[in-house]
């Protein structure tokens, strides 16, 4: 599993398809959702791009009854 900052790194570096690549990268969702990014960058595309597919959903609170 990549860290959010090398798949960023990686889909800014990347030639081609973008949006393949940012599909094909395995991170961790709660960290992409917690990511931030400047706004109009690179960095801030490609952050997207991972928040897109790798959404986040909070787990579900527990309540004991």
């Amino acid at each position: 599993m990549m860290t959010v900052e090398e798949a960023i790194a990686t889909i800014v570096e990347a030639y081609g398809d973008i949006n393949l690549v940012a599909r094909s990268l395995i991170v961790n969702a709660a960290e992409v959702a917690s990511a931030t990014a400047e706004p109009d960058t690179a960095e801030a595309v490609a952050l997207a791009l991972l928040q897109k597919y790798n959404p986040y959903t909070a787990p579900k609170a527990t309540t004991k009854e």
